[in-house]
Parts: C-alpha cells; structure tokens; sequence
C-alpha cells in the first residue's frame, strides 16, 4: 500500500509506504538505505515481518542519520536484536559536531523490544526529537555538554561558537552547570562572553562549524 500527499502547493512525493511481511531481508534493505539516505518526501514507513537482521538494520540507521523527513519507522518482528544503531543515529555523542548532525526529525519507532533498556533510552531520545528539529539539537548538546563539562574546554573553537553553547546550556541545561563552566572557563574566553559586541543573537544550532 503506497499513499500520498493530495495537497498540491506542498512538494511532491510518496509520504507512506508499507512494505511489511515482504521477505526484504538484508539485501533488501541496502536498497532502501540508499533512497533514504537522498532524503526522499518519505515520512511513515512500515516494514515490519521482514527478517531485517543486524547488518541491515545498521544499514536503515545510517541512512536515517542523512535523512531529516522520516517522522514514523513500524519495524516490528524481525531479526536484530539491538537498538544500539538507532540510538547512535538519533543521538551520536562521538563529538559535538556528530551530535548536531545526529536525527533529530525520528519521532515514533514501533518495534517488539525484549532489551528494556535499550527502549528506555530511544524512547527518551524519540522525546526529544517530538521537541521539533532545532530544539532537538539544542537540548542533545545540551545533554552531551553536560555528562561531561571537560568537552566544552576541550573543545578548539572560535570563541565567538561559546556564547551560542552558554545559550544552548542556558536554556536547556542548568544553573549549576553554567556556574561550573564559568568558574573553569580561561580568561581570554570569558573576555569573548562578557563583551556585548562579539556575542552574537542566540544560538540556532544550524548554524555549529567546528
């Protein structure tokens, strides 16, 4: 079953594909990834009853983390047996820049999970990207920032990018977190923060280049 868009001022495309209980296997999924990963109109697909092993799986999870219009994955009853691929394209903490790039437009993953604790923590981050794409990334570096604030002064940026991440903590983090980068933060940094004319408008994460 293949159902598309009636509204003609919107931009053409399929928008739902069900393609459960069709035997797509590994290889059938390469095939998928790729269109994907060209980020195609797709917002809702169904492919569960597939026999989508690990391979396959990684494969669909790479190619989400290119893809910003798939809003609802039905993956049920198949074949892998971890959510570590979903949860590292939804939030990859390899970097600040990996995490800005992460999916942040996933909302909704149907699947049949016997690891607890893999569902728990897709399901916070499948929270998160319900917050809308540019708050997603905010509250992701926000988070990531502060599971371990040595990040922030490891990081080689130009210092005009800091006022931008002390907003992001501003509003997603907390006060605590902001006093603790203040108190370690070099001094020639601070000069960058305390000066009205280099602190640019409020940080909107599209724009991090590291």
């Amino acid at each position: 079953m293949i159902a598309s868009g009636n509204n003609s001022e919107e931009p053409r495309g399929i928008k739902t594909l069900i393609i459960g209980d069709n035997n797509l296997r590994d290889a059938g999924v390469k095939a998928m990834a790729e269109a994907l990963e060209k980020d195609i109109m797709l917002e809702n697909l169904w492919i569960d009853d597939n026999f989508i092993g690990a391979s396959g799986f990684a494969l669909l999870a790479r190619a989400l983390q290119k893809n910003s219009k798939l809003k609802r994955l039905h993956i049920r009853h198949n074949s892998f047996q971890s959510l570590s691929p979903l949860i590292t394209c939804t939030f990859d903490k390899q970097s600040l820049n990996s995490v800005a790039d992460s999916n942040h437009t996933l909302k909704h993953v149907f699947l049949n999970c016997g690891y607890s604790y893999d569902c728990e923590e897709l399901e916070i981050i499948l929270k998160i990207n319900r917050m809308g794409k540019v708050e997603a990334r905010r509250k992701k570096i926000a988070l990531f920032l502060e599971e371990d604030l040595g990040r922030l002064l490891q990081i080689d940026m130009n210092p005009k990018l800091l006022p931008r991440l002390l907003g992001i903590l501003a509003q997603h983090g907390s006060i605590s977190t902001l006093f603790r980068v203040s108190q370690h933060l070099p001094s020639e940094m601070l000069v960058c923060v305390d000066d009205p004319m280099e602190v640019d408008d409020p940080m909107d994460v599209e724009y991090i280049s590291l």
